[in-house]
């Protein structure tokens, strides 16, 4: 077996497909709407829920992220928060 195992099927690996950001329903088949997905988040088991990451894994991922997804992090943790302290 070549590349990562699956981990919902250990005797496959893991194999990357083109993927669609905005459902293809929309018609948005532009390059700026594909990514590259594994074929479980392809076949649909885009349902099954990630491990929830720590406070801390998830702070390391923000401070990994770009300057801009950062401010876009922060605006929105702002704006949630504001309008729970009204």
């Amino acid at each position: 077996m070549t590349g990562d195992p699956d981990p919902f099927r250990p005797d496959k690996a893991v194999r990357l497909t083109v993927g669609y950001i905005t459902e293809r329903s929309t018609n948005r088949d532009a390059a700026e709407n594909l990514r590259a997905e594994c074929t479980n988040c392809n076949d649909g088991l885009r349902n099954v829920p990630f491990p929830r990451l720590s406070r801390i894994e998830l702070l390391k991922q923000i401070r990994r992220a770009a300057i801009d997804d950062q401010q876009a992090a922060l605006e929105w943790l702002q704006r949630k928060f504001q309008s729970r302290s009204r």
